[in-house]
């Protein structure tokens, strides 16, 4: 998977919030992975709520598209206990995480993985159409991301429902200096990081539109990081210190001393850091009285910005 300033491109889910591609056996990324999840609780439950909302039935098949180490999956399964989850995604590691949490939670009857590349024909994977899609943070990583969501559509029953979450955007920071006593340090990190196209975003409203779902709702929403918590402390401690060497060359010596110095009063539990993370969530239908297979109408609005 490479990404460039503009476009992220790819061929797995790696949910790296504003991070770079997980090579496999990335144990500290599925660990960020797993704690976005656990700080974004309420943007997940409000997207559950969302889908089960737009769907009014209960789901019998759900699809992850790109599950990452499952927490969607664990979710899905959880508020939907008569549904059957198949979680795709291209990375074995990830999927291995899956099964053990799918496992732990006594969930192994209902999560099926599946591993494939969004890039290719994934719909062929499932037995039959499913009623609820889910692409958390992963659709960006597609080469032809118009593509997946005439995919998603042909996969949905009629009335179906497709959820997508993106990044809204950098985190901000408070203090602004990280805590280092760096002036700006906290905005001279994010510009760095933007100049590698971190973090990815993107916009899905038209290209939905264009996929024949209809209607398509957005929201957006956010959630908090806080050095109060171990969760909050860790979670910014790993995404500080995973990008540190990636913008190294982009700051100067007293933002490198300030970046190491605000990383160790995070792990220390010495640092009284907050940041705050966007979240935007498009829930869109596939009309209940289409019952055409695929829709056929193009969508050049895919690539991320």
């Amino acid at each position: 998977m490479t990404h460039s300033h503009h476009h992220a491109h790819g061929h797995t889910h790696t949910d790296r919030p504003g991070h770079g591609p997980a090579p496999e056996g990335d144990t500290g990324m599925a660990e960020l992975l797993d704690l976005d999840a656990t700080l974004g609780a309420s943007v997940l439950a409000g997207a559950l709520d969302a889908a089960a909302a737009a769907l009014g039935r209960a789901p019998r098949s759900i699809v992850d598209l790109g599950a990452g180490t499952g927490t969607g999956t664990l979710a899905l399964a959880a508020r939907f206990p008569g549904a059957q989850v198949h979680s795709l995604d291209a990375t074995a590691t990830m999927l291995e995480r899956l099964t053990d949490s799918a496992d732990a939670a006594g969930l192994t009857d209902r999560v099926t993985t599946h591993l494939v590349d969004l890039d290719g024909d994934w719909p062929a994977e499932l037995p039959g159409p499913v009623d609820l899609a889910w692409a958390a943070l992963s659709l960006h990583h597609v080469s032809d991301p118009g593509q997946v969501l005439r995919q998603a559509y042909g996969a949905l029953a009629p009335g179906g429902v497709l959820v997508v979450t993106e990044m809204a955007g950098a985190a901000t920071w408070s203090p602004t200096d990280l805590g280092s006593g760096v002036n700006g340090l906290g905005d001279r990190f994010d510009a760095a990081l933007a100049t590698y196209g971190y973090p990815v975003t993107a916009e899905w409203t038209t290209a939905l539109g264009e996929a024949c779902f209809a209607p398509v709702e957005r929201r957006e929403t956010s959630f908090e990081a806080s050095a109060t918590t171990t969760d909050g402390a860790r979670y910014m401690a790993l995404h500080l210190a995973k990008n540190r060497d990636r913008i190294a060359d982009d700051l100067s010596p007293e933002d490198l001393a300030g970046l190491d110095a605000t990383i160790a009063a995070l792990e220390a539990g010495t640092s009284g850091l907050r940041s705050t993370s966007g979240r935007i969530v498009w829930v869109a239908v596939r009309p209940a009285d289409d019952r055409t297979t695929t829709p056929t109408t193009p969508t050049q609005d895919g690539d991320a910005r």
